[in-house]
């Protein structure tokens, strides 16, 4: 029986933090695979994408060609432009049921997982491997220590509902890299280097990515 772990996210644009979030999985828990799934437009994110979906699987394509684990995953027609997680997880655990399913998620996303559609059945479909992340707010952290305690309240928050939820928190450090920051370095023209693999690099150069509107 194989071990695969979804990760889902936005990927706008993919950067080394994500990378380093799969490979740690990998490492810590002996995953097989790792399917990378590129939201088209997730229903839980406050903002819109900023670039088309077809390009952000291209960039998640380029930044895992040389790795045989990591794979894209198929690419699933929607009219709506709604992508859900239930729905993206059933369909691809149909794919291999007798695999042990993993999701990989950064601790922020994780404390939305109540809010999910149909929250209660995706919660207990696999085993969560969390990411800390850093925290914005004054005072705070993205130490492993600040992230169990985030974690903690939302596992009670679901346990009144008696739904249990398997996880465990991946032993890294906290990420300082994030999609937003590098949209901002790319409309201050700033170079992207050592901040996403140089594939990716090329591409947001060569396909003008996150540049500022014209003004007209």
């Amino acid at each position: 029986m194989g071990k695969i772990a979804i990760f889902g996210g936005t990927f706008d644009p993919v950067h080394w933090g994500h990378l380093l979030m799969a490979q740690t999985a990998v490492s810590q828990f002996g995953l097989d695979k790792v399917i990378w799934v590129p939201d088209p437009s997730p229903p839980h994110k406050s903002h819109r994408v900023s670039v088309d979906c077809q390009r952000r699987r291209e960039m998640v394509s380029a930044a895992i060609a040389d790795r045989s684990d990591f794979v894209l995953s198929p690419q699933q027609d929607d009219p709506t432009g709604r992508s859900y997680a239930v729905e993206t997880f059933l369909y691809l655990q149909s794919t291999d049921p007798d695999a042990q399913w993993y999701w990989i998620i950064g601790s922020d996303a994780f404390q939305s997982l109540p809010q999910w559609h149909r929250c209660l059945e995706i919660s207990q479909l696999c085993y969560w491997l969390v990411a800390p992340r850093p925290y914005q707010r004054e005072n705070e952290s993205g130490d492993l220590q600040t992230t169990h305690f985030h974690i903690t309240q939302i596992v009670e928050q679901m346990a009144t509902l008696r739904v249990p939820i398997r996880f465990s928190v991946l032993e890294m450090p906290a990420i300082g890299i994030s999609s937003s920051l590098i949209r901002q370095y790319c409309l201050k023209g700033r170079d992207l280097r050592y901040l996403v693999p140089e594939t990716v690099r090329t591409y947001i150069t060569a396909q003008k990515l996150y540049q500022p509107l014209p003004q007209t």
